[in-house]
């Protein structure tokens, strides 16, 4: 028993993340099973669909991601090699200048960019070792969600004869366990879907181009655990605040502040503020729980934790008040 949580204990989070989709999509496979007729076939087609749904978009994503960044850090070098922070006379630069004359500033700011490029090195590193690990990931997660959506009854049969429930409280505690699972993923919807709102929004204020599109970019963003819309929002304020010195112009750069302000105080601050009481009122939880569910997750699982932290945390609380709540007759 101990040895066999041992060899999957590494592919856990990937065997819930299958699990937690093939519940998402449970009643579009219902709809196309009605059609096909087919088990099989049917969960082949709907985890092919959900992976070019998820993984597309990622692609096309990280590719544009990567180009802009390209293009700002060839920008950045190039003024930096022509001296144009030395020349430059906006207040911007004249106050960078002031603040750098003093060496230990100086000294600490040269530190701060070797530890930000080793930090940076260190990550690309680290990501393109760990590609083969996120394939494995990524075919457990398909892999789980296709047969827990061929075969859900069957494990939902095993599971209530494993635990050796009578069937009242068993009931009970699937249906506050889709209670749950169904609040924490109408919280992260709706929660991505005013940040990326509201970051279009702001994009359209502060004169970015195509602001649409890059609202519904970090609403896609915002569901990934760990990553969220400051990806989106954080570069384009550094751009416009590089465009304003470059041109000379105060007006980009108080709207590249503007833009950053905006960012951590409108679009930062929901996923803190609402997404817990979202979660709780729907899953029918105390929000301290999902609190403690996010930031404990987040500490002891990694990115993955604050969407399962939540799940794992709220379920014992229901499996406790079914043991000694819930009469077995």
């Amino acid at each position: 028993m101990v040895l066999s949580f041992f060899i999957v204990r590494s592919l856990l989070l990937a065997l819930v993340m299958g699990a937690i989709l093939a519940y998402v999509f449970h009643r579009i496979y219902l709809l196309f099973l009605s059609k096909l007729k087919n088990k099989t076939v049917t969960s082949l087609l709907l985890c092919f669909l959900v992976f070019l749904l998820l993984i597309i978009p990622g692609i096309f994503l990280i590719k544009t991601l990567v180009e802009e960044s390209f293009v700002l850090y060839a920008l950045t070098k190039q003024k930096l090699a022509t001296g144009f922070f030395s020349n430059c006379e906006n207040a911007f630069c004249q106050a960078l200048r002031d603040f750098s004359k003093d060496p230990d500033i100086n000294y600490k700011i040269q530190e701060i960019f070797k530890a930000t490029t080793s930090t940076i090195i260190k990550q690309g590193t680290g990501f393109l070792i760990g590609i083969p690990r996120l394939f494995v990931n990524l075919f457990v997660v398909f892999a789980s969600m296709f047969y827990f959506l061929k075969d859900g009854e069957k494990v939902e049969q095993h599971i209530s004869h494993f635990l050796i429930l009578k069937e009242r409280k068993f009931n009970f505690i699937t249906t506050r366990l889709k209670e749950i699972v169904h609040g924490v993923v109408y919280g992260y919807l709706l929660v991505a879907l005013l940040q990326g709102a509201l970051g279009a929004i702001g994009f359209l204020l502060f004169g970015i181009s195509s602001p649409f599109f890059w609202g519904v970019v970090m609403a896609f963003l915002a569901l990934i655990p760990a990553v969220g819309t400051a990806v989106i929002w954080v570069p384009a304020s550094i751009f416009l605040l590089l465009d304003g010195i470059f041109q000379n112009s105060n007006f980009l750069i108080y709207k590249g502040a503007g833009l950053f302000i905006y960012g951590l105080a409108i679009v930062g601050s929901i996923d803190n503020i609402l997404k817990p009481k979202l979660i709780g009122e729907r899953a029918k939880v105390h929000p301290l729980v999902v609190i403690l569910g996010i930031l404990g997750g987040l500490i002891f699982l990694g990115p993955l934790g604050v969407i399962i932290g939540p799940l794992v945390l709220s379920l014992t609380l229901v499996v406790i008040e079914a043991y000694f709540h819930v009469e077995d007759n």
